[in-house]
């Protein structure tokens, strides 16, 4: 018999006018959410664009996955901090789309040993990561 666990998120999402929304969750505080990225002018001061929230979920994602796979190497994280950044393409005619998006993660141990367990783990997260 296969054991399967199904985890459920759910968000609301409250439109304020023009381009404005808050972003809500039973468990977390709202996030303000304001124009995309593609708008002439930025963002509205204090708003998280969509695409970006994507892009910082991924990293997210992506910090918590290596933690969890550390923890079970038994390896010490002394530090660790990373960027990510995805690119919007937008031509005449077509939908706008990310591409490439990359996580840049910038991690210290102690040892030279753990510094290739951490290369091992970072070579074989996607398979373990949305």
């Amino acid at each position: 018999m296969t054991s399967v666990t199904v985890t459920e998120y759910e968000t609301r999402l409250y439109w304020q006018g023009d381009h404005g929304a808050v972003l809500t969750s039973d468990r977390a505080p709202p996030v303000p959410i304001g124009l995309p990225l593609v708008e002439p002018g930025g963002m509205e001061a204090g708003r998280w664009a969509p695409e970006t929230l994507l892009v910082g979920a991924v990293e997210g994602r992506t910090l918590l996955a290596f933690l969890e796979r550390a923890r079970e190497a038994e390896v010490s994280i002394l530090f660790y901090q990373s960027c990510a950044v995805a690119r919007l393409v937008a031509s005449p005619g077509q939908t706008p789309h990310l591409t490439d998006l990359i996580v840049r993660p910038h991690v210290a141990v102690a040892t030279d040993t753990e510094a290739e367990v951490v290369r091992r783990i970072f070579s074989e997260l996607p398979a373990h990561c949305f």
